[in-house]
């Protein structure tokens, strides 16, 4: 079975302390020198006896000064992967491990101070001593990785000067989308921290003479989103993406493709659970979707707030996400949506679901080979290779009902299994997202219409029971 350390490309500090190392010669000096003065040692209680306890002082001496030196070149490598920090040795079999779930706090120092301008990186940890990391040892992808793997394992670890990560550049997100992890460790440090040209637009521009922007909602690196006002349905959202490069690129018109049909998706659809589009356009070559505005919040922020739910909501609101599933893998032809996450998932006022999001739908075309799109943890391994098809959305649907049922994340990767310590006792409502939750594509036989009639049952057993 897969596990998610496997999957975690070693991230390779070998030349950690390259620098160090470089601008070491007083090192090799002296590791020099206590060579030499080592070997002359024999020679000088030969020739001088009566020296014996100066022999024995500079040999002490040598050795006082070789260790620390030896110490210093044999770091080996430090790697991250899920369970912490492993730090090992050259020419040694031991290795150190600081976990994620003993970090408590994060402090920016400098020479030991906690500071806006920091040299030091300190992670301090529940049973262990602290560990102390030169910030000009680290490259900038380095930091951040350390950073995001630390708030995403452990995301209620304390950094303090909390404004040093803005000073360095790096953002802080406690609800990190698994998916920067991977491009971690594949996107050239180059692409990402190359400055852009996209500004998001500024509160009161006004787009297609009946559009004004109200706030800036979200933003990342070339779209944004924002609550805007229209002159004749009142609150929308405003979905804005730019694409680089020229017009004449594959990429370019890959990614307009892409959004285009986002917007082709959704003026088809007609779902009371579903968020309309009314509008598309494009204005000073940036794309816009306009969308309804519903007043909720997504199913991520409602679990930070209020934690795991009860059997009975989980029943209920996972009937209602069964049902838009089924909806649309039934339409002519089939709709994958493979981001079916709580980030797409509005809780309305109303306390009904509604998904707001089809930034990574695609119609089913069969044999077609996809692209890697949506959150890691709530993927399959047939969609991570690019081949969704319409059993991915029904183990994102497994995963959905993980998350209300333990308020985490699945383990990505992994053969997840629902905990004794979830919200849910049924052993019927266990299986049936147990069967979801199937790893490999060929156990994951279970579809909508099965799942819905397995949910209605167990309202109707319920019912039953309340009854007597």
């Amino acid at each position: 079975m897969p596990t998610a350390s496997r999957f975690f490309k070693e991230l390779d500090f070998s030349d950690f302390y390259q620098r160090h190392k470089q601008e070491s010669w007083l090192v090799h000096l002296a590791l020099f020198g206590t060579t030499a003065v080592t070997a002359f040692l024999p020679v000088l209680y030969l020739l001088a006896p009566e020296l014996f306890v100066l022999t024995i002082l500079l040999g002490l001496l040598a050795v006082g000064i070789a260790l620390p030196a030896l110490a210093f070149l044999s770091l080996g490598k430090i790697k991250l992967d899920s369970r912490g920090i492993e730090i090992s040795r050259l020419g040694s079999l031991d290795e150190k491990v600081y976990a994620w779930s003993d970090l408590t706090k994060i402090t920016f120092a400098k020479n030991g101070q906690p500071s806006l301008e920091p040299n030091q990186l300190c992670l301090e940890f529940h049973r262990q001593p602290p560990l102390l990391l030169e910030l000009s040892a680290i490259s900038k992808l380095n930091l951040e990785a350390v950073i995001s793997l630390a708030l995403y394992y452990c995301p209620k670890v304390s950094i303090y000067p909390n404004e040093t990560l803005a000073a360095l550049g790096i953002k802080e997100k406690r609800e990190i989308d698994p998916l920067d992890f991977t491009e971690l460790w594949q996107s050239n440090l180059d692409q990402r921290f190359a400055s852009t040209n996209f500004v998001p637009l500024e509160q009161g521009h006004r787009l297609q003479q009946a559009v004004t922007v109200l706030a800036q909602v979200a933003s990342g690196g070339m779209s944004a989103v924002y609550l805007a006002k229209h002159d004749e349905r009142g609150p929308v959202v405003l979905k804005e993406s730019v694409f680089s490069g020229s017009r004449d690129n594959d990429k370019f018109k890959k990614a307009v493709e892409l959004f285009e049909r986002e917007a082709t998706l959704l003026t088809t659809i007609s779902h009371p659970r579903i968020v309309k589009i009314y509008d598309y356009f494009v204005e000073d070559n940036r794309h816009y979707l306009l969308l309804e505005h519903i007043k909720g919040k997504t199913l991520r922020n409602f679990i930070a707030k209020h934690g795991a739910v009860s059997e009975r909501t989980i029943i209920e609101w996972g009937l209602q996400m069964a049902q838009i599933l089924h909806f649309l893998h039934h339409l002519e032809p089939p709709i994958v949506h493979r981001d079916f996450t709580p980030d797409n998932v509005i809780i309305g006022e109303d306390a009904k679901i509604r998904l707001i999001d089809f930034g990574a739908s695609s119609i089913f075309l069969g044999t077609a080979t996809g692209t890697v799109v949506g959150k890691i943890a709530f993927m399959p391994p047939e969609q991570i290779k690019g081949k969704a098809n319409l059993a991915s959305d029904i183990y994102a649907f497994g995963c959905q009902m993980y998350f209300l049922a333990t308020g985490q994340n699945p383990l990505p990767y992994e053969q997840n299994v629902l905990p004794k310590a979830s919200t849910i006792k049924s052993i019927n409502l266990k299986q049936l997202v147990n069967d979801c939750l199937k790893l490999e594509l060929k156990d994951r036989t279970i579809r909508t219409k099965e799942i819905i009639d397995r949910l209605e049952s167990l309202i109707s057993s319920r019912a039953s029971h309340a009854e007597r």
